[in-house]
């Protein structure tokens, strides 16, 4: 690829802006696509030709500008704490990192507007200063950008009450085009649908509204079960009491618990971790009795947000824990049954008894929804292929997070519209070149 367009880059904005030594390179060019031995495999050698950090909306509009000119692949970037290689170039050309655009730009009501590149940590904490808190957010939100998060995230905790990113978390967006003269759209309502969790194919995301909710005084508990079916039971009869406020609801089999070490749990235990309204948190110990649980962490609402807490265990963090352990260790994205969950899972583990099941419990468009994050020590291609076989045989969905291509291991509800958005916003197709393949046949494939 010609070089001019590197020059240009690095004339035409500040230094602190620009990198192109190799450290920078290689830290920026990678996300956390190593959770998956496929991937792992397949992207570990992929690197930006230079990365681009912009701190205003005018240097942006620059970067944009002189990449649409000279036709160089651009990836967007928040932390890099995706799974799937959301962030990973796959074509060189530059990696976009938006982290330096991070500001709060105002609060009115229950609606944030915020810069995309902040941190949802800190989105979390200036919200609860002023009683409000995020309704959804991933295990990594400490380090996780908003943008980043409704580009290439899908629910976290908040999901057993709120859903996820597609149920009503967005009020509206602003997204930039790549052209020689960008474009600055305003998008809300149903128009929303096909920019979230599209990977950054179809335009940069530079700010975003999103809906808050009055803060709790959450409690965290960690409650064990002798069998892992008593464990989802409690789970499931807990999520279904509209009286109970709840904002975490995450089940996990022994011997999974035993990589969390900092939480002390019994052995040959299955664990129930929970986020629960300090006002509900009576009804939980009677709950707990009826289901066979003991209590084996309850930690007080003045220790939120304080040190390591249970979500810190849940979603993906789960697998992270796991992989401490044991660094050959992967999983699926699955969704279950939720009339007949127990049953899939026991079929599932007849035949490949490997899987230690990871549950998290969440709304999706109000429905109960039972998603499943197993884990197993990952052996050869051929053995995945035969275990995500034998999912959809039995009717649990996959969505694997061993691709990186957004149709056929994400979730893609609005197709057909992003496709048509992205040869409307980039129209050279320079945005993560590779990650959204639009050919007809490929769009048909899409269930």
């Amino acid at each position: 690829m010609n070089c001019e367009w590197k020059d240009k880059l690095l004339s035409a904005l500040p230094s602190q802006s620009v990198f192109i030594d190799e450290r920078s390179l290689e830290k920026y060019s990678k996300d956390y696509y190593y959770f998956s031995p496929v991937l792992l495999r397949e992207l570990e050698a992929c690197l930006a030709e230079c990365i681009v950090r912009p701190q205003t909306e005018a240097e942006l509009d620059t970067v944009l500008s002189i990449c649409a000119a000279y036709a160089v692949p651009i990836t967007v970037r928040g932390s890099g704490t995706g799974n799937y290689g959301q962030a990973i170039p796959l074509s060189g050309g530059v990696v976009l990192d938006m982290s330096a655009m991070n500001q709060v730009l105002r609060l009115e009501g229950d609606l944030i507007t915020v810069q995309s590149g902040i941190r949802m940590g800190k989105m979390e904490q200036f919200s609860r200063q002023h009683g409000f808190e995020l309704r959804v957010y991933p295990s990594t939100f400490q380090k996780a950008t908003i943008g980043g998060f409704i580009s290439g995230g899908s629910g976290g905790i908040g999901s057993i009450t709120w859903g996820t990113i597609w149920d009503g978390l967005v009020h509206s967006i602003k997204v930039k085009t790549v052209e020689k003269v960008p474009r600055t759209l305003t998008i809300q309502g149903e128009a929303l649908l096909p920019y979230i969790h599209n990977y950054g194919t179809a335009g940069i995301i530079t700010e975003l509204s999103i809906f808050l909710s009055p803060k709790n005084e959450w409690e965290q508990w960690a409650i064990t079960f002798d069998e892992f079916s008593k464990a989802l039971c409690f789970g499931m009869t807990l999520a279904e009491i509209p009286a109970i406020t709840k904002r975490l609801l995450s089940i996990h089999e022994w011997p999974l618990p035993a990589s969390f070490t900092p939480l002390h749990l019994p052995k040959d235990k299955a664990v129930c971790l929970l986020e629960i309204a300090s006002s509900d948190s009576a009804l939980i110990y009677e709950l707990a009795e009826q289901w066979g649980g003991e209590i084996a962490l309850q930690t007080p609402a003045e220790q939120y947000h304080r040190g390591v807490g249970v979500s810190d265990f849940t979603w993906n963090h789960t697998t992270l824990w796991a992989m401490k352990e044991n660094p050959a260790v992967t999983y699926l994205q699955t969704r279950f049954s939720t009339d007949d969950c127990l049953t899939q899972i026991e079929k599932l583990q007849a035949d490949f008894p490997e899987l230690t099941m990871h549950i998290e419990l969440m709304r999706n468009h109000g429905q109960l929804t039972v998603s499943g994050l197993p884990v197993f020590v990952f052996s050869t291609d051929e053995h995945l292929r035969r275990l995500i076989e034998a999912c959809e045989a039995i009717g649990v969905s996959v969505a694997s997070p061993h691709t990186w291509r957004l149709e056929f291991g994400g979730r893609s509800p609005e197709l057909r519209k992003l496709i048509k958005l992205k040869q409307e916003n980039d129209p050279q197709g320079l945005l993560n070149p590779h990650k959204l393949v639009y050919e007809t046949r490929d769009a048909e494939r899409v269930v």
